[in-house]
């Protein structure tokens, strides 16, 4: 189905029209002409020959066309009785604005199931239910329930998916700094989903900018292609995805019907396709607002100009609990900034241009140095501006800000240390200069941050392959469980390096293997029945010699029969010395496919709640780079004299677990690689323990 019907109709049709004030058609009809809206438009309503200047039809058979969208301003029942009506006349889009269905419970998603089967059959884009419609700034046309005054004022360069509706009236209600060319409010998303609009936007030419705000997503592989579609395009695309923490899950799940997905899963998705995410609406309307400027950052360098210490030691402070990047000035040039304007605190980053006190010579000098120094990639400069201010203020700050704009080829921000903060006239002269306005000291520096890391994120995303060949798993017929032992086994084929061990219901084939090994070892009880041995005692560490052995095998043969466990055989290993324990795993997201996990392994893996996670099947690179990351990595690379761990062996490890992962399909739900011991340089990598939870 098509969603230009939907997105920009040439016509419109109001089913259930009415005069009423504040009925849905009588403010789509009236925003219609404040937009200056073209196209034909019929209101349906018998009761009206006319409708605030509009001919009224009886019902959509009156018509001498097929409407390009239809806005169905009825209730749940009578709304589907209208789409069996559009789908005969051969109608292509339509808005259905009432609730009480999937968000409603068991009748009301069975009525949205039977919205989905007809407007899939008769190939209508259905808007909602449970929505606020859609305006297209751009060539007038609206369905939007609420009155559209001021389109001009409205109109700009991004385009605003919201699964709220009261999200979307919150950010129409403030586009002093940016503008929209289309706004949906999605509501359920029955039939059309986020990754439709997207892929809609990302081929208009008028939207530069994507901003999506979720509560869930509904068709993962539309929505990951649309991700996909707009990093290849260049276009960018923010996300705010709420419903992470577990009241809000129970609060999404009623108010949409739609289920959110695990955070950190999600986090690793947009971050692999190149969308930027945020985690508040102050976060992303400061991002908004940034791309506004001419320019972008090619670097995270930012430079900071101010008027008073007090400002440069805030921005400090902040710039320190945010990571942000602010270098110092170089010391001779910190030395002759000094001679210049006057003596000034700190390393010259942010940059106290009061100096002497001649602030329009001192400013000019400051912003005339960061745009030509090659140290840095964009120029803020701290200057409140408010309007109606109850107290005198220069605006030359501004009128010299906007001039370095204009002349400089790196983007210029001005930023108001509070958020909220407006100036009409300054922001004008600054959007004239290519500049943009910020708000909030780490809302507005992270914001370009932001941009900086998006501008130059070497994204090359490729499609993810899928295993269409024989699934390894179907060896360990119908089993959710696969012990260690059997794990590696399969684990070995693809190349993963794992401890020498054996598995017998023999001591004394035992005893030889510990033998040829060489002490110490470790026995074990394998077995699908018991999946974490070592909290029920069927592990057995640091086995020095043959009566040792002797006193564990007898004491894990009688936990066995105590603990009714069926295996009758032990697994001895090697017990490897030394080295840094890490852990990888694999889970498979039902939305996401499979996800690599990795971390701090052993025994503190519970402890310490940090993993780095990538979307399956990861490339060499994107391995590499995972395993430098978080505290794993750190240990890895040598930490506090000790020798750093053989990386080399672990990314060959990772690699070899990664095409297991692919060649399983989706049979493989979880699998727990923990601990793999990584040796020192040049030694290699060892998985000691594995667990594979399987989908039969």
């Amino acid at each position: 189905m098509s969603l230009r019907h939907l997105l920009a109709p040439r016509s419109i049709a109001i089913i259930g029209a009415s005069d009423r004030p504040g009925s849905i058609g009588e403010i789509v009809m009236n925003s219609l002409r404040s937009l200056e809206y073209d196209g034909p438009v019929f209101p349906i309503n018998p009761k009206y020959p006319t409708l605030l200047g509009y001919n009224c039809f009886a019902s959509l058979d009156d018509l001498s066309e097929v409407p390009d969208v239809t806005a169905i301003c009825l209730n749940g029942a009578s709304a589907l009785r209208e789409m069996t009506h559009l789908a005969r006349i051969g109608a292509r889009a339509a808005v259905m604005y009432d609730g009480g269905f999937a968000e409603a419970g068991e009748e009301g998603q069975r009525q949205q199931e039977q919205l989905l089967s007809l407007a899939q059959k008769a190939g209508i884009a259905v808007c909602g239910p449970n929505c606020m419609g859609i305006v297209n700034l751009v060539d007038g046309s609206s369905t939007y329930k609420l009155p559209i005054l001021n389109g001009r004022a409205l109109r700009g360069n991004i385009g605003l998916i919201s699964q709220s509706g009261s999200i979307t009236i919150g950010l129409l209600s403030d586009t002093r700094r940016f503008g929209f060319s289309h706004v949906v409010s999605a509501g359920n998303e029955a039939v059309v989903t986020a990754g439709d609009y997207v892929n809609f936007l990302v081929d208009d030419e008028n939207t530069e900018i994507i901003a999506l705000f979720l509560e869930a997503v509904r068709h993962p592989g539309k929505f990951k292609a649309a991700l996909l579609k707009a990093a290849r395009a260049g276009k960018p695309v923010v996300v705010l995805k709420v419903g992470n923490s577990r009241r809000a899950m129970e609060a999404v799940a009623s108010h949409t019907g739609g289920l959110a997905g695990e955070a950190r899963v999600f986090s690793e998705l947009l971050k692999s396709l190149g969308a930027i995410e945020v985690t508040s609406l102050d976060e992303m309307t400061e991002i908004l607002a940034a791309f506004q400027a001419k320019r972008l950052p090619h670097g995270d360098r930012i430079a900071v100009v101010t008027g008073s210490g007090g400002h440069t030691e805030l921005v400090l402070d902040t710039v320190d609990r945010a990571a942000l990047n602010l270098p110092p000035m170089q010391a001779h040039e910190l030395e002759l900034m000094r001679a210049a304007i006057g003596h000034f605190a700190g390393d010259g980053n942010p940059l106290d241009a009061w100096g002497a006190g001649d602030v329009s010579t001192n400013l000019r000098m400051a912003l005339q140095h960061f745009s030509a120094s090659p140290d840095y990639d964009a120029v803020v400069l701290c200057n409140e501006n408010n309007e109606n201010s109850a107290i005198g203020r220069s605006e030359l700050a501004c009128t010299v800000f906007a001039q370095s704009a204009a002349m400089s080829e790196k983007p210029h921000y001005l930023l108001n240390t509070r958020p909220g903060l407006m100036h009409s006239g300054n922001l004008e002269l600054l959007r004239g200069a290519g500049a943009a306005m910020l708000g909030g000291v780490r809302q507005g520096l992270s914001a370009i941050d932001a941009l900086a890391r998006w501008s130059c994120k070497d994204l090359q995303p490729t499609e993810m392959p899928v295993h269409t060949g024989h699934n390894v798993l179907t060896a360990m017929g119908a089993r959710k469980m696969v012990n260690e032992y059997d794990a590696k086994a399969l684990l070995r084929e693809f190349g993963v390096p794992c401890v020498p061990e054996l598995l017998t219901d023999e001591f004394k084939a035992c005893l030889e293997a510990a033998e040829r090994f060489g002490w110490p070892v470790v026995l074990k009880v394998a077995s699908d029945e018991i999946p974490h041995k070592t909290e029920a005692g069927l592990v057995v560490l640091n086995i020095h010699d043959s009566s040792e052995l002797q006193k564990a095998w007898n004491l894990l043969c009688e936990r066995c029969v105590a603990l009714r466990v069926s295996s009758d055989r032990l697994l001895v290993q090697k017990m490897v010395r030394g080295g840094i324990e890490v852990f990888l795993g694999i889970k498979r997201d039902p939305a996401w496919g499979h996800v690599l996990a990795f971390g701090v392994g052993g025994i503190l893996i519970e402890l310490i709640d940090e993993v780095e996670l990538r979307l399956m099947p990861a490339s060499e690179a994107q391995v590499r780079q995972m395993l430098t990351l978080g505290r794993a990595g750190k240990l890895l690379q040598g930490f506090r004299g000790k020798p750093a761990g053989d990386i080399e062996a672990l990314v060959h490890c990772t690699l070899a677990v990664c095409k297991f992962v692919v060649a399983c399909g989706d049979s493989l739900e979880e699998m727990d690689l923990n601990p793999i011991l990584v040796l020192p340089q040049g030694q290699g990598c060892l998985v000691v323990d594995a667990l594979i939870k399987a989908n039969p």
